[in-house]
């Protein structure tokens, strides 16, 4: 990508690392790309389980946190997940004052919300097609902590950036839209 001049690599002073930066030509990129997304959103097959990605889903979340309706400070929350490899079973979003890290290693702070699902539950209410507050509520999808937290914490999460666009073709997942 470096090469074709869609990213820009820039050393960070004083390290050994690197950060990339999309150029003028990836941003022009940027509509084809959530253009892409949304097709797919619409038409594309149902997830397999081997679609699973409970990294990428962490990532993904670490970037739609909603850090304003958080409390101030830090806040960890640890998701585990059944239905996926042990590696992959856990991770935590650590928030401090707006500023989301994901960690696929305990972080080290206690957690102050524990959310536990099988993973294609959760996906499929991340991606829209499930409730995410439906699911709470029937414990489906189990958040457990400090009453005040766990009824925020649908308001933290939100949700990936396709959500809002329906499946068109008619799979499972297209069926699973919540009744309105």
């Amino acid at each position: 990508l470096e090469h074709a001049g869609i990213v820009k690599r820039r050393k960070i002073s004083n390290e050994n690392r690197y950060r990339y930066e999309p150029t003028e030509a990836a941003l022009e990129l940027s509509g084809l790309i959530d253009g892409m997304g949304v097709w797919g959103q619409h038409w594309s097959r149902d997830m397999r389980m081997d679609d699973l990605d409970p990294a990428f889903l962490a990532w993904s979340m670490s970037l739609r946190m909603n850090t304003d309706a958080m409390p101030p400070g830090r806040t960890v929350v640890e998701f585990e997940f059944s239905g996926t490899p042990t590696e992959f079973r856990k991770f935590w979003l650590v928030n401090a004052d707006g500023k989301v890290d994901m960690c696929l290693k305990d972080p080290g702070y206690e957690s102050d919300l524990h959310v536990r699902s099988d993973l294609r539950r959760f996906v499929e209410a991340w991606r829209g097609f499930r409730d995410l507050g439906q699911e709470i509520r029937s414990g489906k999808i189990r958040v457990t902590g400090p009453m005040h937290l766990k009824s925020s914490f649908p308001d933290w999460l939100l949700l990936s950036a396709l959500a809002p666009h329906r499946r068109r073709v008619k799979s499972r997942e297209s069926r699973l839209y919540p009744r309105v």
